[in-house]
């Protein structure tokens, strides 16, 4: 062989194993996904093999030898070209926050099975084997794979069915039964490996995860939701027990801003009423510290608020039941009375009366957005607000309105006086603002008091005249126009009265 020759081919090598250096170079700088390190410098070495084989030319190399130098180049071509496409294309660097198109699972069984079609077509061509008879080889070949590893193949498929899926992706946090929360390390052939809060490294198989039921919180960058149920006592209103864990869920460290935190009344218990709480956070990698504050802010708010967690047990206690139900009676009847000494409304009325009516009160409590009263309907009651807020509101059809805002009522407030002394239907609709607790006197309570001292009447006359003129005011106000007189006077008012509750004439 001459030497010219074979300095030729040997120049022709190395000028196209550097031009494969230079370009790997260029590659890694600008795709630092591409994995591929030794192996593509084999496939440099076995392409720069092959160009001298081919510059030397095919008479002066055994047959073999060239064989074998074009199946490994062929073969190693085949990796090659799918992991440039694959770390350009199918990993999405220009979308690193989407995720790959193709999970790593099924990027290799492509790459293996590539691999595993150019190696028959090469023993076909190359070296002139029978195309059937290698498929019926390599199939039987497969068999006897697939008998011999069973779980490893049960491991690969569920492997590959959870990739495809995007059950979940790696840094993820699942919840596992038997291991609580753990986060998700990388995913393999035969298992995914996980970490625990505590430290903790599990490999799972793949197979028992596909096989069982799994949460998954995700990364962290969008919130989820914590849903601890919390157990309050019957004697604590809906309407306040919601607010105060609201209140407390709001300031618990980690809570997310949006989604606004929720709570739903779930069930009656044995000893207690049931909340479920809706707790949103980004801070999954510490759910138990999100929940350990969580929990521990709502136990202080609802020891402020006075209240304390009932729990199931039986306590058998010896007393007197009739003197408890009398100072009970006693206590609501002072606060009532309390209360209704200080609306203008009975400001002359003497205290006999006054007791009279605070012991004839109704306390009733309304959740949040209950219709207390509505615009039209009728009605003979009065009602004062002991606890929370109300909003009065009136029909806006006469200036083409949906409804106009009257009033946002609180303690100590009163509303319904115009249909308890007239009898006439209610003229707004009053809602409950967050709930509330109120005191309701109905008509029969109080035409004994009326009747004892006609006189009072009077009284009552002037305070619906001032309350109908502020209301026409405000109406008129709305309009745009300027205040109107009372539609009422003071002598209708106080002639109605005596006709609603059938009184003699001064």
């Amino acid at each position: 062989m001459p030497a010219s020759a074979i300095l030729r081919s040997a120049l022709s090598a190395l000028g196209l194993l550097l031009a494969l250096e230079i370009a790997y170079v260029v590659l890694r700088r600008s795709s630092p996904r591409y994995r591929l390190r030794l192996l593509y410098h084999l496939w440099a070495v076995s392409l720069a093999g092959v160009g001298a084989l081919l510059a030397l030319g095919r008479d002066m190399v055994p047959v073999t030898v060239f064989d074998l130098t074009v199946t490994a180049a062929a073969l190693l071509t085949t990796i090659v070209v799918f992991s440039l496409f694959e770390a350009l294309v199918l990993v999405r660097p220009w979308d690193s926050r989407r995720g790959p198109y193709v999970p790593k699972l099924v990027r290799d069984i492509v790459r293996l099975s590539l691999v595993a079609v150019v190696a028959l077509v090469l023993a076909h061509t190359l070296f002139g084997q029978p195309l059937d008879k290698l498929l019926l080889s390599s199939t039987a070949l497969l068999a006897v794979i697939g008998l011999a590893l069973q779980d490893v193949m049960k491991n690969l498929f569920a492997g590959v069915s959870l990739q495809s899926e995007r059950a979940f992706h790696t840094g993820d946090w699942l919840l596992l039964d038997g291991i609580g929360l753990a986060q998700v390390q990388e995913m393999t052939w035969r298992a995914t490996r996980l970490r625990t809060n505590d430290g903790l490294e599990i490999v799972e198989p793949n197979s028992t995860i596909a096989a069982e039921r799994l949460i998954a919180y995700g990364s962290g960058r969008k919130p989820v939701a914590f849903a601890p149920r919390i157990g309050l006592p019957y004697d604590l209103p809906p309407a306040e027990a919601k607010a105060i864990l609201l209140a407390a869920m709001r300031e618990a460290p980690g809570i997310a801003q949006t989604p606004a935190p929720e709570v739903f009344l779930e069930s009656y218990g044995d000893s207690a009423i049931v909340y479920r709480l809706r707790a949103w956070t980004q801070q999954v990698a510490g759910a138990s510290r999100f929940q350990d504050g969580l929990l521990a802010r709502v136990w202080y708010a609802v020891q402020r608020a006075g209240y304390s967690f009932p729990f199931p047990t039986r306590t058998v206690e010896m007393h007197d039941s009739t003197q408890e139900t009398v100072r009970a009676g006693e206590d609501a009847r002072a606060r009532a009375m309390a209360l209704l000494a200080d609306l203008p409304l009975f400001h002359e009325l003497p205290a006999e009366a006054l007791g009279r009516l605070a012991a004839a009160a109704r306390r009733v409590h309304f959740d949040d957005q209950e219709i207390l009263v509505r615009e039209g309907a009728s009605g003979d009651s009065l009602f004062v607000i002991e606890q929370g807020h109300v909003l009065v509101t009136m029909s806006g059809e006469e200036v083409k309105t949906t409804a106009i805002p009257l009033a946002r009522l609180g303690p100590g407030s009163f509303f319904g006086e115009m249909s308890l002394l007239t009898g006439e239907p209610r003229r707004a609709t009053v809602t409950a603002d967050g709930g509330c607790v109120v005191l309701m006197l109905e008509r029969q309570e109080v035409a004994p008091v009326l009747a004892s001292d006609p006189a009072i009447a009077e009284a009552l006359s002037r305070s619906l005249a001032e309350r109908e003129a502020d209301t026409a005011a405000k109406l008129e106000d709305r309009r745009g126009r300027q205040r109107a007189a009372p539609e009422q006077s003071q002598a209708n008012f106080l002639r109605r009265i005596r006709e609603f509750f059938s009184l003699p004439e001064a």
